[in-house]
């Protein structure tokens, strides 16, 4: 009886995780027939509002953090590793940046190309800051989010965004203040 129980929670558990993760980059292709004019107002409200934080620096990285936003240091392995950090608004709206060996960033470039695929777009190279980034952009309103990477200094970095379209005002300003030592 008491496996029986433990099993039908973990079922739950393991659902209700699958759920939202799907909900957070999942396939969101129906359309919203339900927007309304007060949501666009809002979405055009925030084109327009300057973004405003403070840099902070972690390891080879020094980048604006918007306010109300935080930093999370290092990656969920090794939470000193100094050629990671996150800037992020939510778990599901965040910039993942990462200095990585060459190989290392083609590889994890390529795997995500291959699995954020809809409505996926190639970005033309594009100088933002002192960086010219390459990469692609995908999904629709709910899951949007992009894939970037550069070489700075001799470094190659690669950015991970979600939650994030690559021309919205939140990408331009952590972008453009991103440094590399």
């Amino acid at each position: 009886m008491k496996k029986s129980i433990m099993a039908k929670a973990a079922s739950i558990i393991l659902a209700s995780s699958l759920m939202l993760g799907m909900t957070a980059c999942g396939d969101s292709s129906k359309s919203e027939d339900n927007s309304t004019a007060s949501s666009a107002a809002a979405s055009s409200a925030a084109e327009d509002k300057e973004i405003t934080g403070k840099t902070e620096t972690w390891g080879v990285f020094s980048v604006l953090v918007p306010d109300g936003w935080t930093l999370r240091k290092g990656d969920a392995l090794d939470e000193n590793d100094p050629n990671y950090c996150s800037v992020k608004k939510s778990d599901f709206s965040y910039f993942d940046l990462k200095s990585e060996k060459d190989d290392v960033m083609k590889q994890q470039y390529d795997y995500n190309k291959k699995t954020y695929t809809q409505d996926q777009k190639d970005l033309p190279a594009t100088k933002v800051g002192d960086i010219e980034w390459n990469g692609f952009e995908y999904g629709g309103d709910l899951n949007k989010g992009f894939e970037l990477y550069a070489t700075v200094n001799g470094k190659n970095i690669r950015v991970s965004s979600c939650g994030f379209k690559f021309d919205s005002p939140e990408a331009k300003a952590v972008l453009a203040s991103i440094k590399l030592s």
